[in-house]
């Protein structure tokens, strides 16, 4: 990612989750976010951060950055890779994955079965007044 961090990369584990929300919420606010689109931000972002809990090995790392015309929330963690998504698409486990897809504009993944850790990418447009 580039650009100056609005959250520079932060470590967290479970106790940090409500702290995490505040920071986020945050950080979406000044890069323009308000009103429902922060909020939904932040709800897909604190679902990421609890799946890399999780299943990711009980910590990760979060970071916030507005990339051109784009915010953008990266969450990695160092857990045993995510399965194939169309295994988990009618599970339990895929909830929180598909609930922070329908709450952004794009959300990617990378890392996959066997691999070690994964990285999710939320994105959302932020108003271009601020760019």
């Amino acid at each position: 990612m580039s650009a100056e961090p609005l959250l520079p990369r932060r470590a967290f584990e479970r106790a940090d989750l409500p702290a995490l929300r505040h920071l986020v919420a945050a950080g979406a606010t000044r890069a323009g976010l308000d009103g429902t689109a922060n909020g939904a931000f932040v709800q897909a972002a604190l679902e990421i951060a609890t799946n890399a809990v999780v299943h990711g090995g009980g910590h990760g790392t979060i970071e916030l950055r507005v990339v051109g015309q784009e915010l953008r929330c990266e969450v990695r963690d160092g857990g045993p890779g995510m399965p194939d998504r169309a295994d988990t698409a009618d599970t339990a486990d895929g909830r929180g994955l598909r609930l922070a897809e329908a709450l952004t504009e794009r959300l990617d993944v990378s890392g996959g079965p066997g691999l070690r850790g994964t990285t999710v990418t939320l994105r959302v447009r932020v108003p271009e007044s601020l760019n």
